[in-house]
C-alpha cells in the first residue's frame, strides 16, 4: 500500500493570531491520530508558476483512509475549530506512488 499525503494550502491567513492557537493543537492531533512524518510546513515558498500561497503543509500518511481518519479525529476537529474562519485554505490527500 503506497503512503498518503495531506496537503494544505493557504492562501491566505486572514486572522494570525487564530492560526497561531490552530497551530499549536493540529500537527500534534495528525501525529496522535496516525501521521507518520510532517514533511513541510512552511511559508517559506518559492513560486515557480503560478500564484504561490502563503503557507503550506504536508504531512505523510500511510494511506488515504488515515489521513482521512487523522482530519475527522476528535483531537484534529478541537484544533480546527481555533482556526475558524483565520485562513482560506484547502486540504486534499493525495496517494503516493
Amino acid at each position: 500500500m503506497a503512503n498518503a499525503y495531506l496537503v494544505g494550502i493557504y492562501n491566505k491567513v486572514i486572522n494570525k493570531e487564530k492560526l497561531q492557537k490552530y497551530a499549536v493543537d493540529a500537527l500534534p492531533a495528525m501525529m496522535a491520530n496516525g501521521g507518520k512524518k510532517a514533511l513541510a510546513r512552511s511559508a517559506n515558498i518559492t513560486q515557480i508558476e503560478g500564484i504561490p500561497p502563503e503557507r503550506a503543509v504536508i504531512l505523510e500518511f500511510e494511506s488515504v483512509e488515515a489521513a482521512k481518519n487523522a482530519y475527522n479525529s476528535e483531537d484534529y476537529q478541537a484544533a480546527l475549530k481555533k482556526l475558524d474562519g483565520g485562513a482560506d485554505r484547502f486540504l486534499f490527500v493525495i496517494e503516493g506512488a
